[in-house]
């Protein structure tokens, strides 16, 4: 069996994760693997059972990693979909608001210009008023 083209398939199927702690968590697993192989190899067992061990293991430790991934992946989509949650929240919030002021404003407006139309209408009055009676 050919154990480098078996690790090399496993380990082309796990995600890429561009982030800056990709490096130090791959060199941590890397490490790990490296420090169970050389105990595996060490240990007084036959050629083919230590390559036995030795690929158990490190289907088991691709199996964990891709887990990791995945795990790591959920967290990140369901955190994605709180923010767009919280993003709507405000959004709705900054129109209803916008919408709000806007009515104060056309209120105010109205009010203003009933206003102004009356104290036209009285001096127009007033000035119709004064040219009869003169």
């Amino acid at each position: 069996m050919n154990y480098k083209k078996l690790i090399s398939n496993r380990l082309s199927n796990f995600p890429t994760v561009p982030t800056d702690k990709t490096g130090a968590v791959i060199g941590l697993l890397a490490g790990l693997a490296v420090g169970a192989v050389i105990g595996l190899l060490f240990a007084p067992d036959s050629g083919k059972k230590t390559r036995e061990k030795i690929s158990d293991k490190a289907l088991d430790l691709a199996d964990n990693v891709k887990d990791g991934f995945h795990s790591i992946k959920d967290n990140f989509n369901n955190g994605k979909q709180s923010l767009s949650g919280l993003k709507n929240q405000v959004v709705d919030n900054v129109k209803t608001k916008v919408n709000t002021v806007s009515q104060e404003f056309k209120d105010f407006r109205d009010t203003e210009l009933e206003k102004a139309k009356s104290a036209i209408k009285n001096t127009a009055d007033d000035a119709n008023d004064a040219i009869q009676n003169a």
